[in-house]
């Protein structure tokens, strides 16, 4: 279905929206508070879950155990963490790893799909509009009802 140039497109395209984000925040454009709510759009795509799924996905074990063990505190805290703190938590991280002074080694898309597919942040990303999906409520009342 998918292959190596569509998926190199995918990952320039997402590269270039990056980018884009940088070069507002940068620019003074757009808030801290913006720039996470949009890193957490971009990663939550479903561009970035398609490159995600096509590169990354089969190696998710792994990528989980080495984020566990390269710092187990942080690991420990966001995932006995309350449910209602964990997209603010999400949020903070992806604009931390997003703002590190570049380095050319660092692939900034691979890192904060890393940390969205993490097992405590996953269900936050990939639920719509980043409201977690639970039982809908029966009908709404309003006051002039």
């Amino acid at each position: 279905m998918y292959d190596d140039d569509n998926i190199d497109k995918l990952k320039t395209i997402l590269n270039k929206r990056l980018q884009s984000l940088h070069d507002l925040y940068s620019g003074d454009l757009i808030s801290m508070n913006t720039l996470s709510s949009q890193l957490l759009e971009l990663i939550g795509a479903r561009d970035a879950k398609t490159y995600w799924n096509l590169t990354m996905k089969k190696d998710i074990t792994a990528r989980r155990m080495l984020s566990m063990l390269e710092d187990p505190q942080r690991w420990e805290k966001d995932s006995t963490s309350p449910e209602e703190d964990r997209q603010q938590i999400l949020k903070k991280r992806l604009a931390d790893e997003f703002l590190v002074p570049e380095d050319s080694s660092r692939d900034v898309l691979e890192i904060l799909l890393d940390i969205a597919n993490l097992p405590h942040f996953e269900s936050i990303v990939y639920s719509k509009n980043g409201k977690l999906r639970g039982k809908k409520s029966g009908a709404k009342l309003s006051i002039l009802d």
